[in-house]
């Protein structure tokens, strides 16, 4: 024998996380490199940054918004010093003197509102339509009024400026930046828009349906529309990558709208599990009628049935099945979607199962049978004590099987209006408008649990082969 230790081979484990290692090492070389080399090629110097900025802001007032365009000429940014990041990115430090319009506002919304709703009311009284510009005009004078007594406003702010892939200089305007430099304009826009309630002519009275007053006087101090998002400068690696992270805050992180697709993996799981149930039931008694009518010659009205019923489920897509057991059947009836997947998927479990059990039956050696009724066992007890318990042990991976199988058939439930993981993703896509990801996130959770139900039957079929050894 060898004194020499036999080495022990690695096991997958430690194999898997090398090799999870290696790719976050690689991942993060390339970002550490793409980001040393993301610093602006461009450069400005204060009078330049100046004339970026004075554009910039000029822009941003609509024209027929005359409040917005007075507040923009009572509003100075002056650029006070430049300084580069590492993302394409120039810091100019600004000083900016403004007016306090969230304040101004405020003081005035008593009366704006009072004036609004009046010229609302007698137009309709006089049958003449009312819209947000009509409003706008009535009202406007009212905050040019209260903009010039309001409040003066001065402090430091940093504005970000950004060198587009084309070369090209971009101001990023956040919605902290816009709100801070022209004296709380988005706070004042808030404010308007809360209203739902104001005191007319001593009484108090509901606007919460007349957007068309909040939205008139809310586009007195209109902006025009600025990309509040950060711009993408970075390598295409980088870039993906944000766009993916933005995809995703978007589609799962906002308005926690991830729980639509946990709701609905749930009661996917629920549908399925129940559906199994019935699925497992019909099989077995549908497999002892066949079997038993097969070797006795007995129950053949039952056995015929039980024919029929296994020919129209296996010869039917499941998705007419649900729609005609829902939609015919038991919507007139006044039964709720959830129970009427239950019994679709269920009965149509039930015929595959059947098939399933009957197979395994039929593979118990019929000396089993014949040592059974040797033992004074009748039939039925020679079913249930000797060739059934034999019969579920040689089906029972193909049984998990059909499981798996039934999970991912769940998936037409949505069809009916059932909550279930597809209707999860398909209502994560109607709020945003994403193709991509939602779609592919019900695929993955579908993968991963398939995966992992997959893993159990193989472990299962495992100590089932240990057990015959």
């Amino acid at each position: 024998m060898s004194d020499k230790k036999q080495k022990k081979p690695i096991g997958k484990p430690i194999k898997a996380l090398i090799f999870l290692a290696v790719i976050a090492v690689i991942i993060a070389a390339v970002f550490l490199i793409g980001s040393l080399g993301n610093r602006t090629s461009a450069t400005l110097d204060i009078e330049q940054a100046q004339i970026l900025i004075d554009d910039t802001f000029a822009a941003l007032p609509k024209s027929v918004a005359k409040s917005a365009i007075l507040l923009s000429e009572m509003t100075e940014i002056k650029v006070d010093s430049v300084n580069y990041g590492n993302e394409k990115d120039i810091i100019l430090g600004c000083t900016y003197n403004t007016v306090n319009i969230s304040k101004a506002v405020s003081e005035s919304k008593e009366s704006l509102f009072d004036r609004a709703y009046g010229f609302y009311m007698d137009n309709a009284s006089e049958g003449k339509k009312t819209n947000a510009m009509k409003v706008m005009l009535e009202v406007d004078d009212i905050i040019n009024s209260a903009l010039e007594n309001a409040e003066p406003l001065t402090g430091n702010v940093d504005i970000y400026v950004y060198q587009m892939n084309d070369g090209s200089l971009s101001v990023y305007l956040s919605d902290e930046t816009v709100n801070t430099c022209f004296g709380g304009i988005l706070d004042a826009k808030k404010m308007i828009n809360e209203v739902t309630e104001i005191e007319y002519n001593g009484e108090t009275v509901s606007i919460a349906n007349l957007n068309t007053i909040r939205t008139g006087i809310s586009d007195c101090i209109a902006l025009k529309n600025y990309d509040t998002s950060k711009p993408n400068t970075g390598t295409p690696l980088m870039q993906w990558w944000a766009d993916m992270s933005d995809e995703f805050r978007r589609n799962f992180i906002v308005n926690d709208q991830w729980k639509y697709l946990a709701k609905g993996l749930l009661t996917t799981i629920e549908i399925t599990f129940l559906a199994l149930l019935i699925g497992v039931v019909i099989g077995f008694l549908v497999a002892i009628i066949r079997v038993t009518n097969s070797k006795t010659g007995k129950l053949n009205i039952l056995s015929s049935i039980c024919q029929v019923y296994i020919s129209i489920i296996r010869g039917t897509p499941v998705m007419v099945q649900l729609l005609i057991i829902y939609f015919v059947l038991l919507l007139p009836i006044g039964i709720e979607k959830f129970p009427a997947a239950v019994l679709c998927f269920g009965l149509n479990s039930g015929a595959y199962v059947s098939e399933i059990v009957r197979g395994g039956i039929m593979s118990v050696d019929n000396g089993q049978t014949e040592a059974g009724r040797s033992l004074g066992f009748n039939y039925a007890q020679t079913m249930l004590y000797i060739v059934i318990p034999q019969a579920f042990k040689a089906v029972l991976p193909a049984l998990a099987n059909e499981f798996i199988t039934l999970l991912k058939e769940s998936s037409v439930a949505f069809y009916i209006g059932v909550a279930d993981l597809t209707q999860g993703g398909l209502k994560i896509r109607s709020i945003t408008y994403s193709n991509f990801m939602p779609l592919i996130a019900v695929a993955v959770i579908y993968l991963i649990v398939v995966l992992g139900l997959t893993k159990l039957v193989s472990l299962l079929e495992k100590r089932l082969q240990k057990g015959d050894r």
